[in-house]
């Protein structure tokens, strides 16, 4: 949304095409709704990529950029997981792994991703991390040229370390103690942003803070997994927040130990808002982080014990070396703007235009 948004102000034109979109966006922007067959999550995702390749065929645009997997693309921000790493890193036993690569939702996000980068019609495939841009290269052999990355830009005027002054507001209402060290860990997939970890490392915590959970997860099963924990009463499942950036004016640390993601908009939003972040090495969110600085990185998603530590040793830093950590997150934050990602997006643009009038 921001995207679009920005090259519009831009001056270009900007038509989204999608299976649907949001009430409040029909005014401003070209729509084209994509028919899906909801039968199963394989041919959902079979049918927008064979229709989405079907209306741009029809259709006269100068660049057909994609945030998701589909077909007839000229350029390709890789946002979702790739899931050709995704199988591997998230199913860690081997005969599962093996067994995942035949499910036919898996074998079809497969074998639309192995078209999409292989066959050469994509021109240009954006990252945002210099970790997809190494597994690209990995997995598929695709030549330098032909990747760009662009990481992802933030809404400073949303995301800024003057929500900070309602910190004491939302602690209140939410029986917070005001001194209180408090974590927050904000995700729509508990399971593959690793919250049992983050579970698992707080009861080994000394320092015995509070967690703010934020997204619309498994609540009731890490619930139980909170209480088998006897930390119950130190985790508060708030669900999904529309104003998210209160709750980062009023933590201390955000902690998203993912296991693996191209870019998380949550560690830079975070920062944004004068908040550390740990993350983890194997996560796009990596190339943000210089440790002791503005955050720190725990080798894996599964690594309780050095999570665990890091929430400690960040904890008991005295109150100026924690603002200093602050005004690095915001000074990181600021390299990252919305504007900066358009304006290079544009810039790809006009590099595969001239590449198609050539041809």
């Amino acid at each position: 949304m921001a995207l679009f948004r920005e090259l519009q102000r831009m001056g270009h034109r900007v038509t989204i095409i999608g299976e649907e979109i949001d009430d409040d966006l029909q005014a401003e922007v070209d729509f084209v709704p994509v028919a899906v067959n909801h039968l199963t999550s394989w041919t959902k995702n079979r049918s927008f990529a064979e229709n989405v390749a079907r209306i741009v065929s029809i259709r006269d645009f100068d660049i057909v950029h994609g945030l998701s997997r589909a077909g007839g693309l000229d350029t390709y921000r890789l946002t979702d997981p790739l899931q050709t790493h995704w199988v591997n890193v998230f199913y860690r036993h081997p005969v599962e792994r093996w067994f995942q690569h035949w499910n036919p939702r898996h074998r079809t996000i497969l074998n639309i991703e192995r078209q999409l980068y292989e066959s050469g019609e994509v021109r240009r495939i954006i990252t945002q991390s210099k970790l997809d841009t190494r597994l690209l290269t990995e997995y598929f052999r695709i030549p330098a040229e032909r990747i760009c990355r662009i990481p992802n830009g933030v809404n400073m005027h949303v995301f800024h370390p003057g929500v900070r002054a309602g910190r004491q507001d939302l602690r209140a209402a939410w029986n917070i103690e005001s001194d209180e060290p408090l974590l927050v860990f904000a995700a729509m997939d508990f399971r593959r942003k690793a919250l049992a970890t983050l579970l698992a490392a707080i009861a080994r915590t000394t320092v015995r803070p509070r967690l703010l959970v934020l997204g619309d997860g498994d609540i009731p099963k890490y619930q139980r997994y909170a209480a088998d924990l006897g930390i119950e009463q130190r985790v508060i499942f708030a669900g999904r927040q529309p104003a998210i950036q209160a709750f980062y004016g009023a933590a201390d640390l955000f902690v998203l130990p993912t296991i693996y993601e191209p870019f998380p908009n949550v560690n830079l939003e975070a920062m944004a808002c004068g908040l550390p972040v740990i993350t983890t090495q194997t996560a796009g969110g990596a190339d943000l982080i210089v440790s002791g600085k503005n955050g720190y990185l725990i080798p894996d998603a599964w690594s309780v014990g050095e999570l665990s530590e890091q929430i400690t040793a960040f904890l008991a830093l005295p109150g100026d070396e924690r603002e200093a950590m602050r005004t690095h997150c915001v000074a990181t934050a600021r390299r990252y703007t919305i504007e900066d990602n358009a304006r290079r997006t544009v810039d790809v643009f006009h590099e595969v235009l001239r590449e198609k009038f050539r041809v």
